[in-house]
């Protein structure tokens, strides 16, 4: 063997192990968003045009304290968090959207909104660490973000929305054919209170069987999350506390849950159901149409 030769372990070590098979499973290694400058995303949704409007838009300080608080939370629980390094001007919280891994495959995300693929560059340092042959690239028609694919084993949802088309599930289904993949057509409306920016905005798979759901935010019936959870197996939420963003909320564990503090009702079901559950203040994070999820990108889940 020469010197410029790696045995297969050798050449593995050398790359950042990535592994997700579901939502839930124990968290090793993440992306947590920075938020050291918001920028001008805030005009691309209307929850965040709202703040701006009503004067409740939260500023660079509260966001990157809550954000703090989250970051304690995960390293308290073991996980190795890695940070985007701050482009300014742009606004770095939602890791969720420019990327995701699905098994041992990073996939770069394709966003709609042009400002959105300028953070890419900000998780290079990161990305560089991984085996260039497990990194995949949408081709150029296909948008799709990670708020709109949810894992489930040998299960792929995602969701059809204002961010992701057809061409973007459609790149997912034939990247992953050892998966089911199923599309999941969104509520997408000029209405904040009805809109469904992304699917963890209104399911989302906690433990090993059971789902927070918001039955109104589809645009087609789907069956396929009927079928796979049971009736006495979710939490619904109500549109109200969909528009709170019950449903993302970020699993550490099967048992373990972080949950915005607020969500009372939600804790308390959680709990009943025999879930520790890790509260944090997000509130000021919600108003740029965010939460828990939205701000994390998995790595490896074991």
């Amino acid at each position: 063997m020469s010197e410029v030769e790696f045995t297969t372990s050798e050449t593995e070590s050398k790359y950042l192990k990535l592994n997700v098979k579901n939502e839930t499973d124990r968290l090793e290694a993440v992306v947590l968003g920075i938020g050291t400058d918001l920028g001008e995303e805030s005009e691309i949704n209307p929850t965040s045009k709202h703040h701006k409007e009503e004067g409740t838009y939260p500023t660079e300080e509260d966001i990157q304290h809550e954000i703090s608080t989250f970051e304690k939370v995960l390293k308290a629980f073991g996980v190795e968090v890695y940070r985007p390094k701050n482009i300014e001007g742009l606004e770095q919280v939602f890791t969720r959207d420019i990327g995701f891994v699905i098994d041992n495959t990073y996939v770069v995300a394709s966003m709609q909104e042009e400002v959105r693929q300028l953070e890419l560059p900000g998780v290079r340092h990161i990305t560089n660490k991984i085996d260039p042959q497990n990194i995949i690239h949408p081709p150029k028609n296909a948008n799709v973000e990670g708020g709109d694919v949810i894992l489930w084993n040998d299960h792929i949802f995602v969701g059809i929305s204002a961010r992701t088309n057809w061409e973007g599930y459609e790149f997912v289904k034939a990247s992953f054919p050892h998966k089911q993949v199923h599309a999941i057509p969104l509520v997408v409306s000029e209405d904040r209170k009805k809109n469904i920016l992304h699917l963890d905005c209104t399911f989302q798979p906690i433990g090993t069987k059971e789902a927070i759901i918001y039955e109104n935010g589809f645009a087609e019936y789907p069956q396929i999350i009927y079928d796979l959870f049971k009736e006495e197996d979710m939490i619904k939420v109500d549109q109200a506390q969909m528009n709170r963003m019950f449903p993302n909320i970020f699993s550490l564990s099967p048992k373990d849950i972080v949950v915005e503090r607020s969500f009372k009702a939600l804790i308390a079901a959680l709990k009943e159901r025999g879930y520790t559950v890790h509260e944090v203040d997000y509130t000021e994070n919600s108003k740029l149409s965010g939460l828990l999820r939205c701000s994390t990108m998995p790595l490896r889940r074991s």
